[in-house]
């Protein structure tokens, strides 16, 4: 306890808040820094840019049949949309949105 004291006595109220007020100044620019430095991050261009840009491609949207909806139907067109999209997914590099489900006969 007594070297507490004497590490305490040597330094002045003064000279704490000066400490820490350089410490906050150093904190407040390096954050200033990493903000400038994510804005500077969207003008560099990226080179899957293209890729993402495709339009998703309609699985079986050709055929337009109405069917009823039930339980059993639901899950199928689940099933459907699932397989769909994994074969298409071979097929097409990148990502795949599946528009419609329709049955055929």
């Amino acid at each position: 306890m007594t070297t507490l004291i004497i590490i305490l006595e040597k330094y002045s109220m003064g000279e704490g808040v000066l400490v820490s007020l350089f410490s906050m100044v150093i904190v407040f620019l390096l954050l200033l820094l990493l903000s400038i430095i994510i804005t500077l991050l969207k003008f560099i261009p990226f080179k899957n840019t293209e890729k993402n840009t495709k339009k998703p491609v309609a699985v079986g949207a050709q055929n337009h049949v109405d069917t009823t909806s039930s339980a059993v139907d639901d899950e199928e067109r689940m099933v459907a949309m699932l397989v769909a999209s994994c074969l298409a997914k071979d097929e097409i590099a990148g990502d795949i949105k599946v528009v419609s489900v329709e049955r055929t006969k």
